[in-house]
């Protein structure tokens, strides 16, 4: 045992110098060594569709697993204000309440059963259905939600459950206060616009199934849906289980009523809502471009810079990571189609480095419009959000939704070819400029929610300040 340690002894020193020898013999390559071919992606192919009704559709064949996609998008107006949140409702109740033909309970073992889904999802302009399964089972799928379009039960009793459960949202919103940020800052940005109201008890209250079943009558129509299928299963296929499915499906009595544009912009400066806390919860924001303008590929490298690409991103840099204030620092900005969209930002720290966090985000922002990135910053950030939009967009699926929605707009199906053919002819320049142009410190609305009193620094000195009442019948 004692000649087996002293070998050991001896042996170390020259493997030690042996692999010292080969290293320094070897050159290694990094990660930044290896070659990176651009990236190439092709939005797959999509056949379209009209059968006689209007209602349009479009197919991507996908035969590699026998399983198929479907979704369906109507075109529905938003609610009226004294009905904020008859779309949800309805969606959830017609979803949950099954047909007059196939009770809920049935629907919900045969779709089990099959191993599928469907769904419902209501919004301020479209009720969209989607679902997937089986190849062989698609025509029984398509019969159901044909089934619950033309013969919805609406049942008190699920109309009453989700009374109920809507009742309890509205009275624990104001529990989170992340939540309450994000709330009252499109609360402000978007006053007196579907995008700005939320649900209150007199609006869940005031509805009546006369209310959902009118509503339900008004987005079941023809003129302006489109239908979209990805999987397992070939255009003509497609056409014919549609035709006979929603073949029967009438154009509106009344045209669809459009998002309204947003009225005036809001008054910047820092609107408080006082909260109990041991923190502070920061939401800032104004209104941004729409997605009809140009400028929005530049605007959203721009925004992967600043706070959008995590770790990536200046502000996590600067407020994360340098000076240890928050766990978690963002931006995004949303060019919406046809109505103004938003810049917004939004961080949270402990309350007696609440001031400095706001400061430290100014000048952040502030020196991020007067110099921009470097120039190998914007480089790495434009190909991260390239590469990344590859992911995005992996398989047929995961772009149907978003392929029915551009042919509802009237865009075209390969927009997202489009979108990345521009993203990579961006040049830092015009990231530079949309900086400048795009980004408003004048502008901003602040959100504060946490105590003032125990904050480092008063809110005055970030603005006029405004107090915020959180009265859930606001």
């Amino acid at each position: 045992m004692k000649t087996y340690a002293k070998s050991l002894k001896l042996l170390l020193p020259v493997s030690s110098i042996i692999l010292a020898g080969s290293l320094e013999a070897k050159s290694y390559k990094t990660y930044e060594d290896v070659p990176v071919p651009p990236i190439e992606w092709k939005a797959p192919h999509f056949d379209e569709f009209t059968i006689a009704n209007g209602l349009a559709g479009v197919v991507v064949e996908d035969h590699e697993v026998p399983m198929v996609n479907f979704y369906l998008q109507l075109p529905a107006s938003p609610n009226s204000k004294d009905k904020i949140g008859l779309a949800d409702f309805a969606a959830w109740v017609l979803r949950n309440g099954g047909s007059t033909r196939v009770t809920a309970d049935s629907l919900n073992e045969l779709v089990e059963f099959k191993a599928g889904n469907i769904g419902i999802n209501g919004g301020d302009e479209y009720v969209s259905i989607w679902g997937n399964c089986l190849t062989d089972d698609l025509p029984l799928f398509l019969s159901l939600t044909s089934d619950l379009l033309n013969n919805p039960a609406y049942p008190e009793e699920k109309i009453d459950l989700r009374r109920t459960s809507s009742l309890e949202g509205i009275r624990r919103r104001n529990d989170e206060p992340r939540g309450i940020a994000r709330r009252e800052l499109f609360s402000i940005m978007y006053a007196n616009h579907p995008w700005g109201m939320d649900p209150t008890t007199s609006t869940i209250n005031s509805i009546t199934r006369d209310d959902l079943l009118a509503y339900h009558k008004s987005f079941v129509r023809s003129d302006g849906a489109v239908i979209g299928f990805s999987g397992d299963i070939k255009a003509a296929d497609a056409k014919k289980l549609t035709e006979k499915e929603f073949g029967s499906m009438k154009r509106g009595e009344k045209p669809v009523v459009k998002l309204p544009q947003a009225g005036p912009a809001p008054k910047p400066g820092v609107y408080y809502a006082y909260k109990d806390i041991n923190q502070a919860f920061i939401s800032i924001g104004h209104r941004s471009i729409r997605y009809e303008d140009p400028r929005r590929y530049a605007a959203e490298i721009m925004n992967y810079l600043l706070g959008g690409g995590g770790f990536q991103s200046i502000l996590m840099k600067k407020i994360r990571v340098d000076a240890g204030l928050s766990y978690g620092v963002g931006t995004s900005i949303d060019a919406a189609y046809g109505v103004e969209g938003s810049f917004r930002g939004s961080t949270s720290t402990r309350l007696d480095q609440s001031g400095r966090t706001m400061a430290i985000l100014n000048e952040t922002i502030a020196s991020f419009i007067k110099d921009g990135p470097s120039k190998d910053e914007f480089q790495q950030a434009k190909d991260a959000y390239v590469n990344s939009f590859v992911w995005r967009t992996e398989s047929s699926g995961d772009v149907l939704a978003q392929t029915v929605y551009h042919k509802c707009l009237g865009l075209p199906l390969d927009t997202p070819q489009r979108d990345l053919a521009a993203y990579q002819k961006l040049t830092y320049e015009e990231v530079l400029k949309a900086a400048k142009e795009l980004i408003h410190p004048d502008q901003m609305v602040v959100v504060v929610v946490g105590n003032r009193e125990k904050m480092d620094r008063p809110l005055e000195d970030f603005g006029t300040v405004s107090t915020i009442d959180l009265n859930i019948e606001k």
